[in-house]
This record gives C-alpha cells, structure tokens and sequence, in this order.
C-alpha cells in the first residue's frame, strides 16, 4: 500500500448526527459531540418527523432544544459550533440532501434495536441510508459497553479480505490511528477450510500480507498488530474484538450498486454492529 498524498486524507468538517430524542439517539449524540470537539468540527443535529403539520415541527423542534439545552447545562456542547434542524419528509431523502448540502464528512446515528433509529439505519427504508451514504457513517449499536464517548478511540480494529472497500478502510483507520495516537489492529479472516500443513502456509503468507499493507515511516504509538484467522468472518471479527477489546471497528463496505456481492457483506454488517460492543464506522470506496 503506497502512503496517501495529505490532500487524499479524509476529513472531519462537518458532522450530522441523526436523532429520534430517544436513549439511543442520545448516546449517538454524546459520541458525535465529542467527535466534533476533537475534530473541530461542526455538529448538525436532525431529526426528521414523517409529519407535515407545522403543531407537531414545533413540537419536535422544542424536543430538539431541550435536547441540546440539556446538553448545555453539562456542558457538553461548550466549544461545538452546532446547528439543530428539524425537518420533515421520507428520511433518507432529506439526509442524503442535508448531507450534499452541507458537505457531511460523517454520519453518526445510534439504535436499541430493531425500534427507533434502527429503523433508520437497517430497516426496510432505513438500510438506504446505511448502504448509500456517500461518506462514512459510525454506528453506536445496542450491545456498547463499557465505553466512553469522551475518550478518543485508543484502540481501532479493521478486518480487511484484501478488496478495494476493505483496503480503503485500513487507509482511513490508519489516517484515524495517527490524528489520535491510537493503537492499531488488522484482521484477516480464511473462509476456507485448509488443511493443518496448509493452514500455517496460508496464515504466514497472509500475515506478510497485513504487515506490508502499513507503509513503513507511519507515526504510530506502536506497531500494528496482526490477526489472521480461520472461520466464518462475523463470527471472527467478534471473536477478535471480545478478545482485544477495540474502542472502534472500522468496516469498508461496497456501494449500493455493487449488488453481486451486496445482501451478504450487509447482512454481515448488520450482526457487527448489533453484537459489537463498540462503535462500529463504516467506509466505502469513493465513486
């Protein structure tokens, strides 16, 4: 992997975090405020009604308010430049929007369940906004635990297969690793099933592999770690993380169009974020 030009590095500008005001929506918050302050970044704050009569914006715009006023009086907010937006419409529509509009760098939403935000991540209408996000959307699942969102990710986890959108992720996860002095790991999982001579062939070939993919000279607080792994891949990637304890999972994912592979690597997604017990972002490849 050849080192980025810096004018190829990602960004953190502007931020849109999406809230339905519920315990969920408020831990996503909490995390995109804090992303926000350590990026220097602006913080849009939405929340999307279905309903088109003005009684019930009113309402959800001083749910919104006393929302961030809360935050306020923790002092949360002190530092964020913020905008609240309540809008209304079919939710994907009016994200995808606001994000062209305002040049979102990152999405942050959070979920309990199937209920909720979830809906907006992964249901039905939801997965739109997870699959086609053009840029990079961090999910705070509903098994977090035992993290804070003050604290800047020190340890980051990035499976990668070797494809574009995985390679990608390692790019972004390295870029985030540097901007934060955090610790480094990449996973490498064998779906096959070889036999044992065979096994330790592939898993030195595959390690040299992981290793090759951190151009030397990077600035790192310590040498990467490298984890090759035989079995199904959702099950490995949790194994791994239960067993390293990363404060992030970064996942490169394909584009919507990209259907030939699509249902399977989304499916997987799906039960990494549900089962982490970490904030999990999300990268795809640039079009």
């Amino acid at each position: 992997m050849t080192t980025p030009d810096k004018s190829e590095h990602p960004k953190l500008d502007n931020i849109l975090v999406a809230t339905d005001f519920s315990s969920a929506s408020k831990t996503a918050l909490l995390y995109a405020m804090s992303i926000a302050r350590r990026h220097t970044a602006k913080l849009l704050v939405v929340h999307v009604s279905s309903s088109q009569s003005e009684g019930n914006l009113r309402d959800a715009w001083r749910a919104g308010q006393r929302e961030i006023m809360d935050h306020f009086m923790a002092r949360r907010l002190v530092g964020v430049q913020h905008e609240m937006l309540v809008k209304s419409g079919e939710v994907s529509a009016v994200l995808s929007h606001l994000s062209a509009e305002y040049g979102i760098d990152l999405v942050v939403v959070g979920t309990r369940g199937r209920t909720g935000v979830w809906k907006l991540i992964l249901g039905s209408v939801a997965e739109r906004i997870f699959r086609q996000a053009s840029c990079p959307v961090l999910t705070v699942g509903p098994s977090i635990s035992g993290q804070d969102p003050e604290v800047a990710p020190e340890r980051i986890l990035v499976p990668t297969g070797f494809a574009p959108q995985s390679l990608h992720a390692v790019k972004y996860a390295l870029w985030l690793a540097q901007e934060l002095q955090s610790s480094l790991a990449l996973l490498h999982v064998v779906t096959d099933r070889p036999g044992t001579q065979d096994q330790e062939q592939i898993r030195s070939e595959r390690m040299a592999r992981l290793r090759a993919l951190i151009p030397p000279g990077e600035h790192l607080p310590s040498p990467p770690e490298s984890v090759v792994e035989f079995g199904e891949v959702t099950e490995k990637i949790l194994e791994t993380a239960t067993r390293w304890n990363p404060n992030l999972i970064v996942l490169g994912l394909h584009h919507i169009e990209e259907a030939s592979t699509t249902e399977t690597t989304w499916a997987k997604a799906y039960e990494i974020v549900c089962s982490a017990s970490c904030p999990v972002l999300t990268v795809r490849t640039p079009k």
